[in-house]
C-alpha cells in the first residue's frame, strides 16, 4: 500500500540455482520449460508451493494476503489446468480470493473467447485474475471491459521513465484512469525509488511493487520482513 506501507500481497517467483551456486536467469529457462512441455508440471508445482506457503503465513497470523502466481499460455490451454486449479486450493486450503493468477496483456488477447472462458471459470471458483506487463500490449478497450479480470499491473517500463519523461506519468496517468473507470484494481510495477512512489501515491495509485519495498525472499525471510512491515 503506497498509504500505509502495509503489504498486501507478494508474488511468487521461481528461480533456479545451478551446481555451482549461482542462480540461472527465468528468461533462459522459462523458454526452455515452455518449449519442451516441462512449464505445465513446474507451473502446477509453483502454484501448489506458493499456496501451501501462504497457508503457512496463516498459521503465523498473516491473515488476507493475497499470493500472485504467474501462469503461461500453455497452462491456461492444458485439459487439465484448472483441475490442478482445483487440487491446489482442496490441498492448500486458502480461501481462493487470496489467490491471484497472473497472465500478460499479450497472453490475454490470444485466442480471445478461449482466454474469456477461462477466466470466467477460475472468476466462478473464487480466484482473482490480473493482466501482468500491463500497457505494452496494445489491448483492444472493448476486449478488457469483457475479459473481467480484477486487477491491471502497470508495466515497469513506464515507471522507471515517469518522474524523468512527462510522456510515461500520462500513460501511467491515463492507465490509473481507465482502470478506475472499469472498477479494477491497478498496481505498479518496477517501482525502486522513493520518488517514484511519491509520484504514482500523488496521481491515485494504490499500490506497488519493486525493489524499494523489497528484493525478492525465500519464504522464511518474507515472514519475517511481513510482520516487521505490518506491526
Amino acid at each position: 500500500s503506497l498509504a500505509t506501507r502495509r503489504v498486501l500481497g507478494v508474488e511468487a517467483l521461481l528461480r533456479w540455482r545451478n551446481d555451482q551456486g549461482r542462480f540461472v536467469p527465468p528468461d533462459q529457462f522459462i523458454p526452455l520449460a515452455e518449449n519442451s512441455g516441462m512449464i505445465i508440471s513446474m507451473g502446477e508445482w509453483v502454484m501448489r508451493t506458493a499456496c501451501l506457503g501462504l497457508r503457512q503465513f496463516q498459521r503465523e497470523g498473516i491473515e488476507e494476503l493475497r499470493m500472485a502466481v504467474n501462469v503461461s499460455v500453455s497452462q491456461f490451454r492444458h485439459p487439465q489446468f484448472l483441475a490442478s486449479v482445483d487440487a491446489v486450493l482442496s490441498e492448500s486450503g486458502i480461501d481462493p480470493k487470496l489467490l491471484e493468477l497472473e497472465i500478460t496483456e499479450s497472453v490475454a488477447m490470444l485466442e480471445y473467447e478461449f482466454m474469456l472462458g477461462m477466466i470466467n471459470q477460475l472468476k466462478s471458483r473464487g480466484v482473482m485474475v490480473a493482466i501482468d506487463d500491463f500497457g505494452t500490449g496494445f489491448s483492444s478497450l472493448s476486449y478488457l471491459e469483457r475479459l473481467n479480470v480484477d486487477r491491471l499491473k502497470i508495466d515497469r517500463s513506464f515507471i522507471s521513465q515517469m518522474t524523468q519523461a512527462s510522456s510515461s506519468q500520462r500513460i501511467v496517468e491515463t492507465i490509473l484512469q481507465l482502470g478506475h473507470s472499469l472498477d479494477l484494481s491497478i498496481i505498479a510495477e518496477g517501482v525502486e525509488t522513493e520518488e517514484q512512489a511519491s509520484a504514482l501515491h500523488a496521481i491515485g495509485c494504490a499500490e506497488a511493487q519493486g525493489y524499494l519495498f523489497a528484493k525478492p525472499l525465500e519464504v522464511h525471510d518474507l515472514l519475517a520482513y511481513i510482520k516487521a512491515t505490518n506491526t
